[in-house]
C-alpha cells in the first residue's frame, strides 16, 4: 500500500462510475478524498471532511489538496479506473526520483459511446502507452500526481489547480515526468463533458488565458488562428487514434464537431476574454 499518498477523486459522473473508481483506488492507497459534485469533500467512509469554496474544478482540486495530510497527492476523475500498480508507480516517481509531478497512460475503453470516445481521444489520445518515458511538458488532467508541498506553493494566489499553469510553474524548480506504469482506463461515459457547449466553454477558458496579456494585435492574431484549429486538432487526434477509432464514422463526426466548438471558444476567448462566469464553466 502507498502509505504516503492521498488519492483525490473528482466526481464527474457519480453512481457506479464513482464506486468503481473508489474501489480501484482504495485497494492501492489507504488515504482517500472524494470531491462530490456539490463541492462537499468526503473520505472513503462518506464522512464529510471539508467543502470547496467554489464549484469549479480547479478550486475543488485545490481545496482537497489542502485537506490532504500526506506528502504526496494523486488526482483522478471518476471516469477512469486505476490499473494495478498505479499508486506504487506514482510513489516511485515522486518519492524515489523526487519529481514534482508525474502522470501516466490513459487507455480508452472500446465500450464508450462515440461522443465520449471522441472526447477521450481529443483530451487524452496523446497520453497513450506509446508515450516515451522521461520528462514531459504536460500530463493528463484525469491522471496525475504531485509532491504536495510543491503543488501548494504553485497554487498560492492562483485560481486553483489549472493544469497548464501548474505544470509551467512546477518546471521552474522541479521535474514533470512520465510513468508508463501509472496507467488508468477511461471507462465511463461523460455526456456533460462531450456536449458541444462544454467544449466551447473550455475552449474559451483556454483562449482567454493564453491571450490574457496580449495587445490587441496579438489577440486578433490568435483569433485568426482559431479558424484553422478544427482541421489541425482533428488531424492531430487522428494521429493518436487507433485504426478502429479512425474507421468509426460516429466517432470521427463527434471529433470534428467537438474540435470546431473548441475552436469557436478560443476565438471568443481571444477577442472578448473570459465569460462573466469565468472558471465556473469548468465543473
Amino acid at each position: 500500500m502507498a502509505d504516503d499518498l492521498t488519492v483525490i477523486i473528482v466526481a464527474l459522473v457519480g453512481g457506479e462510475a464513482l464506486a468503481r473508481c473508489v474501489e480501484a483506488a482504495r485497494s492501492q492507497a489507504p488515504a482517500l478524498l472524494i470531491i462530490q459534485r456539490g463541492g462537499t469533500i468526503t473520505d472513503a467512509s462518506g464522512r464529510v471532511v471539508g467543502r470547496a469554496d467554489s464549484l469549479d474544478i480547479p478550486s475543488k482540486r485545490r481545496r482537497a489538496v489542502e485537506l490532504a495530510t500526506t506528502g504526496l497527492v494523486a488526482l483522478v476523475e471518476d471516469t477512469v479506473i486505476a490499473a494495478p500498480g498505479w499508486a506504487n508507480a506514482a510513489v516511485e516517481k515522486l518519492g524515489g526520483e523526487r519529481a514534482a509531478a508525474c502522470g501516466g497512460p490513459v487507455r480508452i475503453s472500446a465500450g464508450l459511446p462515440a461522443s465520449t470516445r471522441a472526447l477521450a481521444i481529443s483530451e487524452y489520445g496523446s497520453f497513450s502507452d506509446r508515450k516515451a518515458a522521461g520528462e514531459t511538458l504536460t500530463l493528463p488532467g484525469c491522471n496525475f500526481a504531485f509532491r504536495r508541498d510543491a503543488l501548494l506553493k504553485t497554487m498560492k494566489g492562483s485560481e486553483g489547480l489549472v493544469d497548464q499553469i501548474v505544470f509551467r510553474e512546477l518546471r521552474k524548480d522541479g521535474r514533470v515526468v512520465w510513468s508508463s506504469d501509472m496507467a488508468v482506463t477511461y471507462a465511463h461515459a461523460y455526456p456533460e463533458g462531450a456536449r458541444l457547449r462544454t467544449r466551447f466553454d473550455h475552449g474559451r477558458i483556454y483562449g482567454s488565458a493564453e491571450a490574457e496579456h496580449a495587445e490587441l494585435a496579438g489577440r486578433i492574431g490568435r483569433a485568426g488562428k482559431a479558424f484553422l484549429l478544427p482541421l489541425v486538432l482533428t488531424l492531430r487526434s487522428l494521429k493518436t487514434a487507433t485504426a478502429a477509432e479512425r474507421r468509426s464514422l460516429p466517432t470521427l463526426g463527434w471529433l470534428a464537431l467537438q474540435h470546431t466548438a473548441w475552436a469557436a471558444g478560443e476565438f471568443a476567448g481571444a477577442l472578448a476574454g473570459p465569460s462573466h462566469k469565468g472558471l465556473e464553466h469548468w465543473q
